[in-house]
């Protein structure tokens, strides 16, 4: 679970072995499932999903963010913010395999690390919204880590205003 350790001092998943974890974890889903029966936990996972989505369609339709995993149905997007000017439609394709991208490659991943380092800090003092961070996404053809922001929609009270939340809180710690 190293992706839900991104902040603060205590993180036991960074060196916990998977296979030494309680079953708490596998015993709650199974209580979920019993208590809600096959229909709700699909109703469940289908909000997260849809949730995912509607913070999808919000992202793309910002010039300045572009989602990385389009192609994925679940409850995770994988997003990056880019500074001023940049197409978000051609970039992805650059970073990943133009060798002369390098440098602003690397520029957009501090850009988006330093987001991610805003954006928790606001949420640590209770005004923001929480999100993660991966420092490899994917790694490009020149072997750079190509990193990315991170929204999984894990609450079933979630709702549309707070996948305007994410949005929002990214573009203000961009702007910052």
């Amino acid at each position: 679970m190293p992706y839900l350790y991104h902040t603060g001092e205590y993180h036991p998943g960074m060196f916990t072995l998977e296979t030494s974890r309680s079953a708490t974890g596998v015993m709650a889903a199974l209580a979920n499932l019993l208590l809600l029966g096959k229909e709700g936990f699909r109703t469940l996972v289908g909000h997260a999903i849809e949730m995912a989505e509607v913070l999808r369609e919000l992202i793309i339709s910002r010039p300045e963010l572009s989602v990385l995993n389009d192609q994925n149905y679940g409850p995770v997007t994988l997003f990056r913010a880019y500074p001023p000017g940049v197409d978000t439609f051609r970039v992805k394709q650059r970073e990943e395999s133009d060798p002369s991208y390098v440098g602003e490659l690397r520029r957009h991943n501090e850009l988006n690390r330093r987001i991610f380092e805003r954006v928790a800090s606001e949420a640590l003092a209770g005004r923001g919204v929480a999100i993660g961070f991966t420092d490899k996404y994917r790694t490009s053809d020149n072997g750079e880590p190509i990193c990315a922001l991170k929204s999984y929609v894990l609450s079933p009270f979630a709702d549309e205003e707070q996948m305007h939340a994410v949005v929002d809180h990214v573009l203000a710690a961009r702007r910052e």
